[in-house]
């Protein structure tokens, strides 16, 4: 398993979200939520909007390094996504953003929960830019999409992990990064270390979705989907695969806001990881909670199926 699935507690003061220097609306901005008496319906619109099409189809799942390039080896070098296994998946629909922060916010208001990280500490990172991705745990993310389905009457989950990945390599093809081009051009496709410091490459939108029209699948932090996570593919359960009846943690795609080349070694289409789906709080020194959002790195999108 990555060493960098668990993000230390220093994190919280290196990594800040701040505000977008993007100004006004443009055609890859994320949707956005008006905070009006009807943000239940605004919200529900906005989402229905954004979802993309993905026409099922059989691929290839996993690291597909051994039958795509001429050295016959596997690309990331892991070993928890190294068994092709050909999957064959329905018709779904995928939001083409990930959630928002103010687009959770609306959910939470509307159906009467608490707002997600509203602590001091989380005043200069969770909530600098209310346009960045949403961090909640997966029992958060999973509620998000169920009252989508239930208020669309149409049945909606987080994706599952077979779906994600399709998804991001624009129906299945062989697809190393999910970007416009399949590469990586710090600055242009994804953030650059420094715009994810100083801000202005956090908010979701701002880049070029890769071919199937998704945007920020390979970066602006991680994404939930519904499995839960084994060490290995199995090879069985190949035709719309729910991955394993139960486990400990669930499995986690993307990849952190940390932008830059180094993305190159974490955020492949294949690439996976896993994490408890409602973590314990983090301890200060001393013992004691940190007031602050844990999952603030861990946001999702929604599947709508027919």
């Amino acid at each position: 398993m990555r060493s960098y699935r668990l993000w230390p507690i220093t994190i919280l003061a290196l990594l800040p979200l701040a505000p977008s220097a993007c100004a006004g609306k443009s055609a890859n901005s994320a949707p956005q939520v008006q905070g009006s008496a009807d943000a239940s319906a605004s919200l529900q619109q906005q989402i229905t909007q954004d979802l993309i099409r993905m026409k099922g189809g059989t691929f290839l799942m996993g690291d597909f390094g051994p039958v795509h390039n001429v050295d016959k080896l596997p690309y990331s070098g892991e070993t928890n996504d190294d068994v092709l296994r050909k999957v064959t998946l329905s018709d779904f629909a995928i939001t083409a953003h990930k959630i928002s922060v103010e687009q959770y916010d609306a959910f939470s208001d509307s159906t009467g929960r608490p707002r997600i990280g509203t602590s001091d500490i989380d005043a200069g990172l969770y909530r600098k830019d209310v346009k960045a991705s949403a961090g909640v745990s997966w029992t958060q993310a999973q509620e998000f999409c169920a009252w989508l389905g239930s208020t669309t009457g149409k049945r909606a989950t987080l994706p599952t992990e077979a779906e994600w990945e399709y998804a991001a390599r624009s129906g299945g093809k062989m697809v190393i990064y999910a970007t416009d081009n399949g590469q990586i051009d710090d600055g242009r496709n994804v953030a650059s270390f420094d715009q994810n410091m100083d801000g202005s490459g956090v908010a979701l939108g701002r880049y070029p979705p890769n071919p199937a029209g998704l945007y920020d699948m390979i970066d602006h932090g991680h994404e939930w989907v519904q499995d839960w996570y084994e060490a290995s593919y199995t090879g069985e359960d190949l035709r719309d695969p729910q991955g394993p009846k139960k486990g400990s943690e669930k499995v986690i795609r993307s990849s952190t806001n940390q932008g830059g080349d180094s993305l190159a070694l974490v955020s492949m289409t294949f690439a996976r990881t896993s994490r408890a789906p409602d973590a314990a709080k983090r301890k200060d020194p001393k013992g004691r909670d940190i007031q602050a959002n844990q999952n603030y790195g861990y946001g999702f999108r929604c599947v709508v199926r027919d």
